[in-house]
């Protein structure tokens, strides 16, 4: 290797007094003992120097490797149109980088990364080529273990059955999972910022999710209606170096937050269910209760009439006489009809008591139109929906209050389906009116005439055909008794729909009646 240092100590040196032959020493130094392999060649590929650290990565000789060509390290896994491509790149006169699989003396595979660019003589023309390489196994290694605990790591979150996902300081997602991907995607929106936005709504939160405790958990809602889903959310933090330059000696800490959702639609809406048929058979107990005890005290209103003239005639017959033969067949009679009175009374059922409390207008016309749902399907008719989204709270008794809800939705079902009208459909509104809630049922029946819409709270009168099913002449007695006790009002009127309006008004401020 004597003859090359003398040639790059020439070519390094500078006619005159020869100061450049200590720089080219100096260089000569450097390059032997720089930190990665460096080699020359001559345009042939075959070696003419190589430094120490060459042959300490290759486990060769100097003298081994003395005017033998560099594919002594190449190896037949790396594919022949790299060769060309390296060629190619630098017999152009430029310089290629890019990495090959190279094999040691022992042979030992390692991976190469190398750097080759030609050297030019005054002339300009290129006469060697110098090539630096170091071996990147062990990064290569490391790289490929950091990207398959990725790949297993996205994969195990891929498999969880919750949506995952890394949020920094600013509310953005760094790293998610399939299932956050997926309900993305369903949502037309990232899940964070729906998140955000219902803590912003049900809080008044406005400083994003950061802030919020380790392990706190809370729920949303997404969608409306039928479409409705529900999420368990559940917030845990991580904190990581930023890996700033700056922040070599002091490393500055940022805390992430990972955010969990887990729905649970299927059970929510299978506890809706179960709710709404305890709901429902609840109502139906109510409702059964209500008519006996408007049979029944109908039963004793009609009886006690003809008890009360039976009464009047024995008082005219007898007059002040203690006995009186003619008439010991009617005060038998009147004797029998106050004990048939007294057993009426005595089987009147009594009602559950219930407390007054805060009531929720809207949400008992829900759950009365989910449990006539079916009935409306099986007729075919359309229920809509208007409801004052700000409607205050009402204070009162909601089972009773739901019992007369539900009798006039079935009043307005029962109408448009015995007159067999064309047109099927029921509206419902709520409002405020000053001081008062109105509800009110609208229907497309045939209607009703003016002169009865007071006589159909009559006890046992009906405008239902014989032939119902249903017990007649008593939902409506129900109804006005019901809002009755909370001091409100109820009144038939004519509808645009072509049928009638039934409106419930019920006052803010209630007093319970003894």
């Amino acid at each position: 290797m004597s003859e090359l240092q003398s040639k790059l100590e020439q070519a390094l040196a500078v006619v005159g007094d020869g100061t450049m032959s200590d720089v080219s020493e100096q260089y000569l130094q450097v390059v032997e003992q720089a930190p990665m392999a460096i080699s020359i060649s001559d345009l042939s590929a075959n070696i003419l120097y190589v430094n120490r650290y060459f042959t300490e990565i290759t486990g060769y000789s100097v003298e081994e490797l003395e005017g033998k060509k560099h594919s002594v390290l190449s190896y037949k896994t790396t594919p022949i149109e790299v060769y060309q491509q390296l060629w190619g790149c630098i017999s152009a006169g430029k310089n290629w980088q890019g990495t090959l699989i190279n094999r040691k003396k022992n042979g030992q595979r390692y991976l190469a990364e190398v750097s080759i660019k030609g050297l030019y003589n005054r002339a300009g023309e290129i006469t060697h080529y110098v090539g630096m390489h170091r071996d990147i196994s062990q990064r290569h290694d490391n790289q490929t273990k950091v990207a398959n605990q990725k790949a297993m790591v996205e994969a195990v979150l891929n498999t969880a059955p919750v949506a995952i996902a890394l949020i920094d300081e600013h509310q953005s997602v760094l790293l998610d999972n399939l299932s956050y991907k997926t309900l993305a995607s369903d949502f037309g929106r990232e899940p964070v910022d729906i998140v955000l936005q219902q803590l912003k709504q049900s809080a008044g939160d406005d400083e994003g999710l950061l802030h919020l405790a380790e392990g706190q958990q809370f729920n949303v809602e997404v969608g409306s209606g039928g479409h409705k889903r529900w999420f368990s959310c559940c917030l845990s933090s991580v904190e990581l170096n930023d890996g700033n330059v700056d922040d070599y000696f002091t490393p500055t800490v940022s805390r992430f937050l990972v955010l969990t959702l887990s729905e649970f639609t299927r059970e929510r809406r299978r506890q809706e269910r179960q709710r709404l048929i305890e709901l429902q058979r609840s109502t139906e107990e109510s409702e059964a209760l209500h008519v006996m005890q408007e049979v029944l005290h109908a039963a004793i209103h009609q009886i006690q009439g003809p008890i009360n003239m039976i009464d009047s005639a024995l008082n005219m017959f007898c007059g002040g006489a203690t006995q009186c033969a003619r008439i010991d067949a009617m005060q038998a009679g009147l004797k029998a009809g106050h004990a048939a009175v007294d057993q009426l009374q005595n089987a009147l059922p009594e009602r559950p008591h219930e407390p007054m409390q805060s009531v929720n207008i809207n949400q008992l016309v829900h759950e009365v139109t989910e449990m006539s749902n079916q009935r409306l399907l099986a007729r075919s008719i359309s229920m809509q929906l208007s409801l004052n989204g700000t409607l205050p709270a009402f204070t009162g008794q909601p089972s009773r209050i739901r019992v007369a809800l539900k009798q006039l939705l079935d009043n307005a079902i029962d109408a448009i389906d015995y007159a067999k009208m064309p047109r099927r459909e029921i509206i419902c509104c709520t409002q405020r009116v000053d001081d008062d809630i109105e509800i009110t049922f609208e229907d497309s029946g045939p209607g009703l005439k003016k002169e009865l819409q007071l006589k159909i709270f009559e006890p046992f009168y009906s405008t239902k055909p014989l032939s119902s099913n249903s017990c007649r002449g008593v939902g409506l007695s129900i109804v006005q008794q019901v809002v009755s006790e909370h001091n409100g009002t109820v009144q038939y009127q004519s509808t645009s729909l072509g049928g009638c309006k039934a409106k419930l008004v019920l006052p803010l401020r209630v007093t319970k009646r003894a």
